[in-house]
């Protein structure tokens, strides 16, 4: 998105996100326009930054933060120091939005809650993006996206009816994507209501609540008494279908076939035999076949078969490269938008910032330093930017 095209532009965000849930809410707002200021320090860096370890400024090489982190500036500041303290408190307040994913209380300790910021600058829209919300007695806890699986339900549903439930784990963590998403639009509906009133607010965004809120039918149909605990999980089975499952191919791929009802059944019996329909017949079949082939004959029978992609798929994907990823200026490849604006197409207006890469231009623009208070700031260490000199 270019110029006017760009619906979020002018809004300034201050943003202590970590990993998914914080940093891709502040990269969508950086995607419509949003100046996302990436505050973290020498001394504690966003954790995805750790995924690179084998090469000289590691922290700035990892492909996780970079692509979490696209359209956005950075400035380092160590909130460990009362100095750096206050300087992080005078960018805040001249912020639009502050969003957060830390520990409860963390941000209060460090004197930039949001009774404090809002004091000061009461239009702020303060964004806390949490496990178990700001109240409550699981307030504290300390959760993964694995433990927010179990807690929110998603994890009884995945799995086969006779094994145990299946977590998404840490290289997909459902429940930090999907917070991510349903987050951006709460604090651009929150923007409108403070052009509106004039007034701010603190969002409570809990994982466990919007991981609830998408099995609530499960929920809901517990309570009435129509599911049982074996009944929750059914691995690839579909209700409404007479046969969904995954087969293996002859080379080695995996198929997904679903049989919707009795004129595919009888397509399939009369493509493969009298067990076509049957999960252990058309496993069988298509263990005979290569991909090219089973997959042919399937759909040409009009039975409804895809192979299941993976991540090397996805990249020769039709229309998939330049929307869901996108290519910055340099070819790297980056997690693109999950929506589209007519007329805008989305772009990777910068990468993501090198670790406090901003730092000098944001103290200078934002807060008025001249060259002798950020020379300061560096020489005391606050403004450090580099985990290996770090105190």
């Amino acid at each position: 998105m270019t110029g006017a095209m760009q619906p979020l532009a002018g809004v300034r965000v201050a943003d202590f996100g970590q990993l998914t849930a914080g940093a891709n809410l502040s990269a969508m707002l950086a995607d419509l326009g949003a100046d996302v200021i990436k505050i973290e320090s020498g001394s504690y860096i966003d954790l995805f930054r750790y995924t690179r370890r084998d090469c000289a400024e590691w922290w700035n090489k990892s492909p996780q933060f970079h692509f979490t982190n696209r359209n956005k500036r950075g400035i380092a500041i160590d909130l460990k120091q009362p100095a750096g303290r206050s300087l992080a408190f005078e960018l805040v307040c001249r912020c639009d939005v502050l969003v957060e994913n830390y520990r409860r209380d963390v941000l209060d300790r460090l004197g930039l809650g949001f009774g404090a910021v809002s004091a000061r600058n009461p239009r702020i829209v303060y964004a806390s993006v949490t496990s178990q919300g700001e109240t409550g007695p699981h307030r504290l806890h300390r959760t993964y996206g694995s433990t927010l699986d179990a807690m929110g339900g998603i994890a009884a549903l995945t799995g086969y009816a006779d094994g145990r439930p299946n977590i998404t784990g840490g290289e997909f963590n459902y429940p930090d994507q999907v917070v991510s998403l349903l987050a951006t639009g709460f604090v651009i509906a929150a923007l409108r209501e403070v052009k509106r009133t004039g007034k701010g607010g603190h969002l409570d965004i809990a994982q466990r609540e919007i991981v609830s809120f998408l099995v609530g039918e499960e929920i809901a149909a517990a309570s009435a008494g129509a599911r049982d605990k074996a009944s929750l999980r059914r691995g690839n089975d579909d209700g409404q279908a007479l046969l969904q499952d995954c087969f293996r191919t002859a080379d080695n791929r995996w198929l997904a076939v679903s049989i919707e009802d009795e004129p595919a059944a009888a397509a399939a019996r009369r493509l493969i035999g009298p067990d076509g329909d049957r999960r252990e017949g058309l496993g069988k079949w298509v263990a005979g076949h290569d991909m090219g082939s089973a997959i042919a004959a399937l759909r040409s029978a009009g039975i409804v078969a895809w192979v299941v992609l993976d991540g090397r798929d996805l990249l020769n994907a039709p229309g998939l490269v330049g929307g869901s990823l996108v290519h910055g200026a340099d070819g790297t490849l980056y997690k693109g938008a999950p929506y589209a604006l007519a007329g805008a197409p989305f772009e990777i207006r910068r990468p993501a910032p090198d670790l406090g890469g901003d730092t000098d231009d944001i103290l200078r623009e934002i807060l008025g330093m001249n060259e002798d208070d950020i020379a300061r700031l560096d020489a005391e260490g606050v403004t450090c930017n580099n985990p290996e000199k770090a105190t």
